[in-house]
């Protein structure tokens, strides 16, 4: 059971915290318009730098978050980093967290770290094939068609939109196959994150990553990180255990020459760009 005192002390401290950021941020308005230019270049280029990046001032740290891309192992290790053991399933809340976003630490802030040649800017992608099961199996599989659910809400009105007949019955979930035919059509429409292209997302204007791991090879990439910050210190985050992990079968299962040629089209520039191979065997 949650220690409530505990709880309604962190969320008062966030909230003090928030209004804080909020003051600070309108100085830095002011003062630093080049912060604030570059800030507002990323909100209106359709990217969102308070969902999916995360700063470390300290480390001189800036996460760019993939979802579906070790996105929940990767928040544990920052927020052990930062002083924190936080439960899996709250490390995407900052209140539990303790990790900030560009506007809680300060735009002029966040603006000096992004383009700091000591900072390490980092993100992590994973193969497409596999990220796309891991998505279904992780927000649609088994999830009757039911209007009431932020995931299912975006399928139904794409349904809609497509002119497809509307679902049979509150029985009805969505198949894989249907689900890689809605993900195709809206990759690049920046509709959800989870199976956005990730050439797409890891190109923020401005924020020259530095790293781009892979998922296929999370210890050994992630000990770039480690080394930046404090390998004699930080010396077993490295081996931190996956979390979040969607329980479904090897992908390779999942697609058939038909599907995997739908996906290899639609996110293409992830396969050339992060070098993972076409053949599904």
């Amino acid at each position: 059971m949650p220690d409530i005192p505990c709880c309604i002390a962190r969320r008062g401290r966030y909230a003090l915290h928030r209004a804080a950021a909020s003051l600070i941020n309108l100085r830095d308005r002011w003062r630093d318009p080049a912060a604030a230019r570059f800030f507002q270049a990323l909100v209106a280029e359709g990217f969102d730098p308070e969902a999916h990046i995360d700063v470390l001032p300290q480390q001189r740290l800036i996460y760019l978050c993939v979802p579906k891309s070790a996105s929940t192992t990767i928040k544990a290790a920052l927020a052990a980093i930062a002083g924190r053991t936080v439960p899996p399933h709250r490390l995407h809340a900052r209140r539990h967290s303790g990790l900030s976003s560009p506007r809680h630490v300060g735009i002029s802030t966040f603006h000096h770290l992004a383009t700091n040649p000591r900072t390490l800017r980092f993100s992590f992608v994973r193969n497409p094939y596999a990220r796309l099961v891991s998505a279904w199996a992780d927000k649609y599989r088994g999830k009757p068609l039911v209007a009431g659910d932020a995931f299912v809400d975006q399928y139904l009105a794409y349904r809609r939109a497509d002119g497809r007949p509307p679902v049979r019955g509150s029985d009805e979930t969505l198949s894989f196959a249907d689900f890689v035919a809605f993900a195709c059509a809206t990759a690049d429409a920046r509709l959800n994150a989870h199976w956005a292209v990730q050439d797409d997302m890891v190109t923020m204007p401005g924020i020259a990553l530095d790293f781009i791991g892979k998922v296929e090879t999370f210890g050994r990439d992630f000990a770039r990180v480690i080394d930046h910050i404090d390998p004699r210190r930080q010396s077993g985050l490295a081996l931190a255990p996956h979390h979040n992990i969607s329980a479904h079968a090897a992908w390779q299962r999942y697609y058939d020459d038909a599907l995997a040629a739908r996906v290899h089209r639609a996110y293409e520039r992830d396969f050339d760009r992060f070098g993972y191979v076409r053949a599904i065997g």
